[in-house]
């Protein structure tokens, strides 16, 4: 009887978090002010002729993540909301009932029960809620998803940026799903352990960590590398300097300057940690870059020229050569691929 009651509040017939409800409303204006407090400063409105609204908003936290069902009960028309960038904030999104339809980063997509997606701090994100929507949130501190990432890699990487369409609920997606429902359930319960002051840190960690594992982004690459003994910290510092500088020209002898070590000591660091030079390190980094810009040229409209050239490559011959060894596919592929998408 309990499973079936909790599987209720999270397959749209029911809303989670129905012991912690926040705010409920019929007034369209009065929920506008809620969600910009509670989330950041953003533009809502009704369409379809002015529909009436029975707004529910249940929310539970832990430390520095918090966690947000809401159904705006809109029987007919749409809601729109026209999200800034958020600057702080990380948002997962499931839908748990009915569809939106989501733009970011000039990619739209209809987000539908059974799928996640991440709405990034830099990124303008519009939603389009049908009738009967209802959704669930994970909101997360960007200082707190970086610094874990961090944390991982043993450097700084640079800014932390998640794919803009969604995935599919498998595999670590599924893992970090039911980690955030047992936590939720176990909140709602009202005797939870999980904000306890010695298991929350562990806890927001868990979550952060499988999420970094479900959604691929601009580090996936070097996450899901298998962990090995830390590298010193004059590999890890040269390492930080090209990612923050990846697409800019970079000479050995600003790496070795960087590392504070002789360039016979630097090659052995890379070599014994990374199993790679520090030139070939750049090159990848690049590699990776020209990569993610070529899958969003579909809609920026960069071509494979002005891709290569922004990653830091002037030997086009070579850089499509060296594309090809590395991912199997001809720069002008991925280009043309993700546009037939």
């Amino acid at each position: 009887m309990l499973a079936t009651q909790m599987q209720s509040k999270w397959d749209g017939s029911g809303l989670p978090l129905a012991n912690r409800p926040r705010f409920a409303s019929r007034d369209i204006g009065a929920v506008h002010h809620h969600m910009s407090e509670m989330f950041c400063p953003h533009n809502l409105r009704l369409e379809g002729g002015g529909p009436p609204i029975d707004f529910r908003h249940h929310h539970a936290s832990l430390q520095s993540v918090s966690f947000n069902a809401t159904d705006y009960g809109n029987p007919y028309g749409r809601v729109v909301v026209d999200i800034p960038p958020m600057e702080s904030l990380y948002l997962v999104q499931f839908s748990l009932a009915g569809v939106a339809r989501i733009t970011q980063d000039q990619t739209s997509f209809d987000l539908k029960p059974g799928h996640m997606c991440v709405l990034n701090p830099a990124s303008r994100v519009r939603q389009v809620f049908g009738d009967g929507y209802k959704h669930f949130t994970v909101k997360l501190s960007k200082s707190g998803m970086e610094a874990v990432l961090a944390n991982e890699l043993g450097f700084r990487p640079g800014e932390l940026r998640f794919c803009p369409t969604p995935v599919r609920l498998a595999g670590a997606a599924v893992a970090f799903t039911q980690l955030a429902r047992t936590i939720c359930d176990d909140l709602d319960s009202g005797a939870s352990a999980f904000g306890h002051s010695r298991a929350v840190g562990a806890v927001e960690q868990a979550l952060q960590r499988l999420l970094l594992a479900a959604v691929p982004h601009n580090h996936t690459e070097l996450f899901d590398s298998p962990v090995s003994a830390p590298a010193p910290y004059y590999v890890r510092r040269v390492e930080e300097f090209i990612h923050q500088h990846a697409s800019d020209p970079i000479a050995l002898d600003e790496m070795i300057a960087v590392s504070g070590v002789s360039a016979r000591s630097l090659h052995t660091g890379f070599r014994r940690f990374r199993g790679t030079t520090p030139m070939n390190y750049l090159k990848n980094c690049r590699l990776v870059l020209a990569q993610r810009q070529l899958r969003e040229g579909a809609e920026t409209g960069l071509t494979v020229t002005e891709v290569a050239l922004a990653c830091g490559f002037t030997h086009l011959s070579k850089f499509a050569r060296d594309y090809h060894e590395r991912f199997g596919e001809l720069p002008s592929a991925t280009l043309k691929r993700m546009g037939a998408d």
